[in-house]
């Protein structure tokens, strides 16, 4: 068994290393992460650490400016649906942003 789950991961880290990182894909997946983690910190999606909803604006926000920074420097290497996609997924984020502060405690 073990030495099936090895030759398996050997035939992935030569699969891997014949590709070339693609810095368009690479920046596409930061920015679901980052809008993953915008929604988590609004308090909109569970935390899959904990399983609870928790609000810190704080880095709801910093995560929704890194989105709006990467939609900026991918939008020339995009198709126009993807462009469009993007920005309203950044839109929504934003609407979500101001509805969630307006519903905080100062200090939010």
């Amino acid at each position: 068994m073990e030495e099936q789950q090895s030759q398996d991961e050997q035939m992935t880290q030569e699969h891997v290393r014949q590709e070339p990182l693609n810095v368009t894909d690479l920046a596409l997946w930061m920015v679901e992460e980052m809008q993953a983690q915008a929604w988590i910190k609004m308090g909109l999606w569970k935390d899959p650490l904990s399983g609870e909803l928790q609000t810190d604006l704080r880095q709801a926000k910093i995560a929704i400016d890194c989105v709006g920074a990467l939609i900026g420097v991918l939008k020339p290497h995009l198709s126009e649906a993807q462009r469009r996609d993007l920005e309203r997924l950044l839109t929504d984020l934003r609407f979500n942003f101001v509805e969630r502060s307006a519903e905080a405690p100062s200090g939010q």
